[in-house]
């Protein structure tokens, strides 16, 4: 029973309103979330590809002839993706606490 898709639906319900802001040189610009990590998690999935077809590792399906790397494997790039989000805010915020106006 493959439930995936009910974490999907949590993802899009809790990040689907969050904005991330970047700036590239001066100029201070906006993207969604989710358009963030999809992005990211699609780069990586690109770069495993290379990464098997120039042999620096392969999967043992790939032992006798290269083939792309099934882009199901997006989804799981996606979730790690999410989770290390969370990670890192969550123990920047926990070093923030205790500083005077900022946590």
């Amino acid at each position: 029973l493959d439930l995936r898709w009910l974490l999907f639906v949590g993802v899009a319900w809790m990040f689907g309103p969050c904005w991330v802001y970047y700036r590239v040189r001066r100029k201070y610009r906006r993207m969604p979330l989710l358009l963030g990590f999809g992005l990211v998690a699609m780069f990586i999935w690109f770069a495993e590809n290379l990464g098997t077809f120039t042999k620096a590792w392969y999967y043992p399906a790939q032992r006798h002839v290269w083939h792309a790397v099934p882009p199901s494997k997006i989804d799981s790039w996606l979730l790690l993706m999410i989770i290390s989000y969370v990670m890192v805010s969550a123990l920047y915020r926990r070093g923030l606490r205790g500083r005077p106006g900022l946590g």
